[in-house]
């Protein structure tokens, strides 16, 4: 009798210890739907097992997961409280073992005949949380003999118990991060819609002084009208190209370009903006690589935001900005170095400035600009890294392999 005594214990230690690793799959229901399954199948050393889900508002049961033979075809099964062996497990909260399944009025045959499996014998025990039904576990045909016995039940027991927990856990992860993304969503709607507001009334502004230069022919009017336009129109498409380039999932398309014409041309459509400013922009090229293999439109989008985000960072007339590149030892990876003597980063920014929707513009800015670069140089296969000193300037460095090993070339 001790000796029993001591393998049932054996056993159900080795159950519980087995489904305590439902707890590490609660960030994905299928997923850990289908490890309590498996495991229930494997410990029960039955033929088939499902797992059922309660539907709280339409008061059904729902097959989630069926294991087995062709249980894939019966998902589309829904019970009602009372109906079937599940059925009336769910209701009465109760476990329920049935030895002859073809003789037992609460039997449900439409899942055999649609799964074109024959059921002789199940356990089926309620998957029960702070008296919150959550759905049915069920083990079908014990492999070894006719029917499931007493030291099946309390193994399901176990089973059962860890599973709901999960369960509960996986259901209340899914909320949270529901309820995230909507409160993300919603931040971020409240802040573009403060950024295209912004940029709309700008654009406003300029149509309306064109208006009034139609109607006194003022030359004066007429380019300060096309200058508001001009600006916000680039303002409106970079903010449209950077959700794009943000949003999208996609493989660099790399081409071989000459990195130092490459960086000229990029560059070129700020070089009278500084002069306005009284800026300058220096060129510092190794004199290798010259040619490497790049995504011509990410790349863009990545100089563009730096030369942008240094240009709003420089005072006027002594403001400067060095772009220069560097071939590593061992000629494998290059740096490309965007440097200003700006007003610098506080400290306890460093860590956030890659983050979406993080600004110390306010309005003026959206957040968007340097999270799309460190995603396009994490396409590139590559990596940025940031130095700054607040009243001194800051310094991004981006490494990329020369030769990319994947990606489609051109």
């Amino acid at each position: 009798m001790t000796k029993i005594r001591s393998r049932i214990f054996k056993e159900r230690f080795k159950t519980l210890k087995k489904v305590n690793s439902f707890i590490s799959h609660i960030t994905n229901l299928h997923k850990l739907l289908d490890s309590i399954m498996e495991e229930s199948k494997k410990i029960l050393n039955a033929e088939a097992s499902s797992i059922l889900l309660y539907d709280p508002n339409e008061k059904i049961l729902c097959f989630e997961v069926a294991k087995g033979k062709k249980g894939e075809k019966v998902k589309d099964i829904k019970l009602k409280l009372g109906q079937g062996i599940a059925g009336h497990c769910a209701k009465t909260k109760k476990i329920i073992n049935v030895k002859d399944a073809q003789k037992d009025k609460r039997f449900f045959s439409q899942a055999d005949e649609k799964s074109h499996f024959t059921t002789r014998s199940i356990l089926a025990v309620p998957l029960v949380r702070k008296r919150k039904l959550l759905g049915v576990l069920e083990v079908l045909n014990k492999k070894c003999c006719s029917s499931f016995d007493k030291q099946d039940i309390e193994l399901m027991k176990i089973i059962a118990d860890q599973a709901a927990i999960a369960i509960e856990n996986a259901y209340l992860y899914r909320e949270n991060l529901k309820k995230a993304r909507l409160a993300a969503t919603a931040e971020a709607m409240l802040s573009l819609s403060h950024d295209i507001k912004n940029i709309l009334n700008g654009l406003i502004g300029g149509i309306s002084i064109l208006e009034e230069d139609i109607k006194t022919g003022t030359v004066q009017l007429e380019c300060e009208g096309w200058q508001i336009l001009k600006k916000n129109i680039e303002k409106i498409s970079g903010l449209m190209l950077d959700m794009l380039d943000f949003s999208s999932k996609k493989k660099p398309f790399y081409q071989k370009v000459n990195i130092k014409s490459f960086i000229h041309d990029t560059v070129k459509v700020y070089e009278e903006k500084f002069r306005q400013k009284n800026c300058c922009i220096l060129y510092e090229y190794d004199e290798k690589p010259e040619e490497v293999f790049i995504d011509l439109h990410g790349m863009e989008r990545v100089l563009i935001n730096l030369i942008s985000n240094g240009y709003e960072a420089i005072p006027e007339k002594t403001g400067k900005m060095i772009l220069s590149t560097k071939l590593l030892p061992g000629g494998k990876n290059y740096q490309i170095i965007v440097q200003d003597n700006g007003c610098g980063i506080p400290r306890e920014n460093i860590k956030k400035i890659f983050d979406v929707f993080f600004t110390t513009k306010g309005h003026k800015g959206t957040g968007f600009g340097l999270a799309v670069v460190k995603k396009i140089i994490h396409e590139h296969k590559g990596k940025i890294e940031v130095e700054s000193e607040p009243g001194k300037g800051t310094r991004f460095v981006i490494t990329l392999p020369v030769h990319p090993e994947n990606g489609t070339k051109n």
